[in-house]
């Protein structure tokens, strides 16, 4: 213990103090910022198709981009992987896409037939019956540097806010 202290009872700090223990109880507000932004850029990789260290894509098969419908990889006419979501989850956020087929994309691997002999699908103009199909990885979910740093300074954010708060 010290020898001589001082006891600060004043009644800003008291209320300042008060309303960043408060802001600590509820970050639903910076996870609802979190999950904006990070929709935001998710959906912006698909206009730059670049993974989230800025990496092109994987260009499309030149037989499927004869005819390929959309504005784009891994955007069509009627679905596409850019109809980005998040969620509230627990004490977390949750960003993705609700399309079924958007982990292959985002992860690549290979397609094989679950019940059928083989996969078939028409591609340029021409079928195709084989036993499998790779399919390149096109990552569109992820952080980099950038977002580590505006997503802390979200968070950094909702706390000035609730301490200046008057």
């Amino acid at each position: 213990m010290a020898a001589a202290t001082i006891t600060i009872d004043d009644a800003s700090i008291n209320d300042a103090l008060a309303r960043l223990l408060a802001a600590a109880g509820n970050i639903k507000p910076a996870l609802k910022n979190i999950g904006e932004f990070e929709a935001k850029v998710t959906r912006r990789r698909f206009v730059d198709q670049k993974d989230p260290d800025g990496a092109p894509w994987v260009a499309l098969n030149p037989l499927y981009a004869k005819t390929k419908k959309g504005p784009g990889i891994l955007r069509g006419e009627t679905r596409s992987l850019s109809q980005i979501v998040w969620q509230l989850a627990g004490d977390g956020v949750e960003i993705g896409s609700n399309e079924v087929y958007a982990r292959i994309h985002n992860e690549g691997g290979t397609i094989r037939p679950k019940t059928a002999e083989a996969l078939v699908f028409s591609m340029g103009g021409q079928t195709f019956k084989v036993q499998s199909v790779k399919i390149p990885k096109r990552q569109f979910l992820g952080f980099n540097d950038a977002s580590i740093t505006a997503i802390l300074d979200i968070v950094k954010d909702h706390f000035v806010e609730a301490i200046e708060q008057k």
